[in-house]
């Protein structure tokens, strides 16, 4: 984690971030390398996640790496027809520098998302969402995709929007509904043969 953060750096437009963030970096060098050799980081760290309910996307594609070309490597594209995931929100730096000050500390910004310019996410959302036919998404209410029996998906791909809030909860949530119906479908037909995908 310590070698992700940097310089909490302000605005909409990703390539003044960036050069604003990497001036930064220029100009406080061993700041950034005390932070990054810092002892007992984790201990020190206070991490914030923000949430939103604008609905945006990640794409995620297999392409060259940046950095070794000869590797594919996933990597995030921009969505048809939906904005993308912002890299900056305003209100999530204006949280870590009042809480910093509150408690004597430093603000910081990930370094992918100031520098790179690329949204963060701890969960991805949809890609196999439930919905009411193979139109409408990829599985049914009981996480069984749609024309192939005995493949469910159970994880946050299930969820078809964005919740506003951690999803992790209606994540597990819908897990274990998903392993109570299961369950009872398969003390009632005990020979079916199936393939559960989770993340």
């Amino acid at each position: 984690m310590r070698l992700q953060l940097g310089p909490l750096v302000d605005g909409d437009d990703p390539a003044r971030r960036r050069r604003a963030a990497l001036a930064e970096l220029g100009r406080h060098p061993i700041r950034q390398l005390r932070l990054m050799t810092a002892r007992h980081f984790v201990e020190r760290l206070s991490a914030f996640t923000v949430m939103q309910n604008v609905e945006n996307e990640i794409r995620l594609v297999m392409d060259r790496s940046p950095v070794r070309p000869w590797r594919r490597v996933l990597r995030s594209r921009t969505g048809e027809g939906v904005p993308a995931a912002p890299s900056y929100l305003p209100q999530a730096n204006e949280v870590a520098r009042r809480f910093a000050e509150s408690v004597g500390g430093r603000p910081l910004n990930l370094l992918l998302e100031s520098v790179g310019g690329k949204s963060i996410t701890a969960h991805v959302l949809g890609g196999a969402a439930m919905g009411a036919d193979a139109s409408d998404g990829v599985i049914d209410t009981d996480h069984q995709v749609f024309g192939h029996p005995g493949l469910y998906v159970v994880d946050g791909s299930a969820i078809p929007a964005n919740v506003g809030v951690n999803p992790s909860l209606t994540i597990t949530a819908m897990a274990e509904r998903f392993a109570a119906r299961y369950r009872a479908r398969r003390a009632a037909q005990p020979d079916q043969t199936s393939t559960i995908g989770a993340s």
